[in-house]
């Protein structure tokens, strides 16, 4: 799939979500005797590393402290932190939101027009339903911002008028 997509669509970058590699943890290093502590290190490791070099001594630090050198599942994890660790992804444009963020929100946005067992027609069909509801929602938030925009103005136009007219009366 990975492929398919590295031709169909060159310039998408593609990454892990670290939400399911954290999940993994507990099972992929549950035969360790501090399997817990294991898994708030490396949480710690992945999230607070400010720097590439910073993540790289961290992880051996953490590798060493825990005995976890040989530990296959995170050295091949370890090989690919250019595609799941946050600092090796900072240079790319994420809207400030994680994988599952996005694809959390798109198919809870999805689910309310068709299932799994959607055919493409049907997929077809309601996707202009999905636009359609996501426009109304769009034009729905847009009045309801500029509504309270124009509440606070105008509550602050005639808190100013009031305060002009106890000014004037002094």
């Amino acid at each position: 799939m990975k492929r398919a997509i590295e031709d169909c669509m060159p310039t998408t970058i593609h990454h892990w979500c670290i939400l399911h590699i954290m999940k993994k943890i507990p099972t992929k290093l549950n035969g360790y005797k501090e399997h817990a502590e294991i898994e708030q290190e490396m949480n710690q490791v992945v999230w607070n590393s400010h720097t590439k070099d910073s993540f790289d001594r961290n992880w051996n630090d953490f590798l060493l402290k825990y005995g976890l050198v040989d530990n296959k599942w995170l050295s091949d994890l370890y090989e690919d932190r250019h595609i799941w660790v946050p600092i090796y992804l900072d240079h790319y444009f994420w809207a400030g939101m994680r994988s599952t963020q996005r694809s959390e929100s798109m198919h809870l946005f999805f689910n309310k027009f068709i299932t799994r067992n959607s055919s493409l027609i049907q997929f077809i069909k309601q996707y202009d339903n999905c636009r359609g509801s996501r426009e109304q929602a769009e034009r729905e938030s847009d009045l309801s911002f500029n509504m309270c925009t124009l509440t606070k103005s105008l509550g602050k136009s005639k808190h100013n008028s009031e305060e002009r007219q106890i000014a004037s009366q002094d």
